[in-house]
């Protein structure tokens, strides 16, 4: 499946410019399939890149002398897969335009650090993500800013390489959510994600703790993205994932919570049960849970008070 990513500045003329072209590039070294734009906030439709941005490109053997600029509108956010904006001014004013897809959206140099080496999301808010605007500024403040941009096209591009969209998740039952747990890998398979069954493999009685610490230690471990546990009403599973350091296992009965659990508690496995939460209403909530993102901030303060316990 052809993913896409569509990079945000201001005015699409300078920073996202430049790094459309930078991943287009690389991509295309690589042969790998990427649907690849970017637009401004600001823009005036039609602009061509500045002078300095265009030169700075084709010093690295791109040309973009065709490059027109597009606007920022909520339809073409919803085209894409990955946005990527330049300042924390930028991904505000578009999550305050589509905040519906909060998921999708990161600081281009945060989400590079976020696939690189697999470091953990809480530790990259206290860090300086932005990249500055080389408008109006020398040549050589343009190489800079090409150089910054580039680093992290890079890393984006060796997440694509090694499968990266497509997230990798734990899913483990007892024999109570064992039914659940069949239709629900189905379901996600079908969407896309890269899913390990942990088991249990039938419906004869087995102890759900078992379970629990596997797939807790998967999730630690980075071996996956995100933890689905079930069993009758989600609370065993949950009580046993937490006492995994690491784990932040919470039951969601609804997608509301389900929402909140990403973006307030960084949790990283998503409890059900199967006796109390239908199939429909479940798979709302897993597609909701995988959809969103921390959104840290005041939460990471909180989380990293949960963690030093």
């Amino acid at each position: 499946m052809t993913k896409s990513v569509l990079f945000v500045c201001t005015g699409n003329t300078c920073r996202s410019f430049m790094a459309e072209y930078l991943l287009r590039s690389h991509a295309s070294r690589h042969n790998l399939e990427l649907r690849v734009a970017s637009a401004g906030l600001a823009a005036f439709t039609g602009d061509t890149g500045s002078d300095h941005a265009i030169e700075a490109l084709q010093e690295v053997g791109i040309n973009a002398t065709g490059h027109r600029s597009r606007k920022v509108h909520v339809h073409l956010l919803h085209e894409f897969d990955l946005i990527l904006p330049m300042t924390e001014s930028h991904k505000k004013q578009l999550l305050a335009l589509a905040p519906e897809l909060s998921g999708k959206i990161f600081l281009l140099k945060e989400f590079a650090e976020r696939v690189n080496q697999g470091k953990d999301p809480t530790e990259l808010v206290e860090k300086d993500y932005e990249i500055s605007d080389p408008f109006g500024q020398s040549l050589d403040v343009y190489r800079q800013s090409r150089e910054e941009i580039d680093q992290a096209v890079r890393a984006i591009v060796a997440y694509f390489l090694e499968g990266g969209g497509n997230v990798k998740v734990a899913v483990g039952s007892d024999h109570g959510g064992f039914g659940a747990k069949k239709a629900l890998i189905e379901h996600l398979r079908g969407q896309g994600f890269d899913v390990h069954d942990f088991g249990t493999d039938s419906e004869e009685s087995c102890d759900y703790p078992d379970i629990a610490h596997e797939v807790a230690k998967a999730v630690v471990e980075r071996r996956f993205s995100q933890g689905i546990l079930i069993c009758g009403t989600g609370i065993g599973m949950s009580i046993a994932a937490n006492k995994v350091p690491g784990i932040r296992a919470a039951l969601c009965t609804d997608s509301y919570s389900a929402r909140m659990a990403r973006n307030h508690n960084d949790s990283n496995v998503l409890c059900l049960g199967a006796r109390v939460t239908g199939l429909g209403v479940m798979f709302d909530i897993v597609d909701t849970y995988l959809q969103e993102s921390f959104a840290g901030g005041r939460h990471s303060t909180r989380v990293g008070k949960i963690e030093n316990v």
